[in-house]
């Protein structure tokens, strides 16, 4: 499957990629988070874990962290999502929580755990800590790395939303989410557990019957214990009352149903970001372009807008320059700014394509998913990168702003369009 198949397409480096694999083990892929300032108190309300798992996705380790500890799946919060195939430290709190935590979990470890009247969510974090092994190279990949990374511009790389973005091994969720967007909530939940993207899925064939005949009843039946754990909800609910889609979506965690609005709108936004890649680049503004400031962390503010104009683009340049300011693209939603010029041209041209408006992001039958919308950075900075290589495969260390992608900076160096590459 193509990376065009979630909306990407293009490089901004011209350097051959040096080819190879990611995650062959999960233990190839190791993302610390770099944590905000939460203030401890000793008898705090709430419980943070600092925890380490490997192989674990995020929306499946708070489910079973909920039923260890007896608690509500919506009580429990992280900062970032990560992604499955990996060895990542990361933090969750359990809101209203102050009892002892004890699980007994398969490949988790809890590193710390302490009380606070703060709590975390989505976005809670500065950025992420990288150490990404890369095995099966081309010949001269140790010449070519070095070179790539001085091409990127001022050492930037294209920020797109990464496949995991979409469903690291079903790119489902913007498929899902555009069902939603027309009000299609039959076809959204087909989609959902019945579309079928590797012939190695150990479900393949209860999907496929579910999406050829919509019998909930007997799909479950099919499903193996321990798998199709979300799929299941949707399952039941249909069982329990037929016809009612909408509300079986209502049924899955929040931060899943909003991950179907999102990956749509990652979707249009990597459409955005390969336009203006390939016609203009990624840190040259343009007359009106919509530029972000930045934060005391030097993290892009998403809610602040500079509109570049031929009276500011010279002092926008210099900004830009020593990364206190980043061009951005429109997230599209009920509520979003087109940047005007060329790239608002783009912009609208790409939404337009696809036949969908402001309005359809205010989603009345699941309210807790509209999208007002926002802009995000077209680019993102790469900080502390080191490279090393060993007798067979090359380590990659780097960190990277929050909401920014490893295998998004990786794609450079590799050029393997591929999605299962990744």
């Amino acid at each position: 499957m193509n990376e065009e198949f979630v909306g990407i397409s293009g490089y901004i480096t011209k350097t051959e990629g040096i080819g190879g694999r990611i995650k062959t083990y999960p233990e190839d892929f190791v993302v610390n988070e770099i944590a905000i300032d939460i203030k401890r108190k000793s008898d705090g309300k709430n419980t943070i874990l600092k925890v380490r798992l490997k192989n674990w996705e995020n929306n499946r380790f708070v489910f079973k962290l909920a039923m260890q500890l007896g608690v509500r799946r919506d009580s429990i919060f992280f900062a970032g999502t990560k992604d499955k195939r990996a060895v990542k430290t990361q933090y969750f709190c359990i809101r209203n929580y102050q009892g002892q935590v004890k699980i007994d979990l398969k490949d988790v470890e809890i590193l710390e755990s302490f009380r606070t009247d703060d709590c975390i969510d989505i976005g809670d974090l500065i950025g992420n800590e990288f150490s990404i092994i890369i095995r099966n190279l081309k010949n001269d990949a140790d010449l070519k790395i070095k070179k790539i990374f001085d091409e990127l511009p001022l050492k930037n790389f294209p920020n797109f939303f990464g496949v995991q973005r979409f469903g690291s091994s079903r790119p489902v969720t913007h498929i899902v989410g555009k069902y939603i967007l027309n009000g299609d909530y039959e076809n959204a939940v087909r989609a959902y557990i019945g579309l079928i993207f590797d012939d190695y899925d150990s479900q393949i064939e209860a999907r496929k019957y579910f999406y050829e005949t919509e019998d909930a009843e007997t799909t479950l039946k099919m499903i193996d214990p321990g798998k199709m754990e979300y799929e299941k909800i949707l399952l039941k609910h249909l069982n329990e009352r037929p016809g009612d889609y909408a509300g079986a979506i209502s049924r899955l965690p929040r931060t899943l149903r909003m991950m179907f609005i999102h990956g749509y709108q990652s979707y249009l936004f990597n459409k955005i970001l390969s336009e203006r890649m390939k016609k203009y680049g990624i840190v040259d503004p343009l007359e009106g372009d919509i530029v972000l400031p930045v934060d005391k962390n030097g993290l892009p503010i998403e809610d602040r807008y500079i509109f570049v104009n031929n009276k500011n683009i010279d002092k926008i340049k210099e900004k830009i320059k020593e990364g206190k300011a980043y061009i951005s693209a429109i997230l599209f939603g009920s509520n979003s700014r087109f940047a005007d010029g060329e790239m608002g041209e783009i912009e609208r041209k790409i939404i337009e394509n696809e036949n969908i408006n402001p309005n359809m992001f205010k989603i009345k039958e699941i309210k807790d998913i509209s999208s007002k919308g926002s802009r995000r950075s077209i680019s993102s900075p790469v900080k502390n990168f080191e490279y090393y290589f060993k007798e067979n495969y090359v380590q990659l260390n780097f960190s990277l702003f929050r909401g920014s992608y490893a295998t998004s900076l990786l794609r450079e160096f590799m050029k393997i369009p591929d999605l299962l590459f990744y």
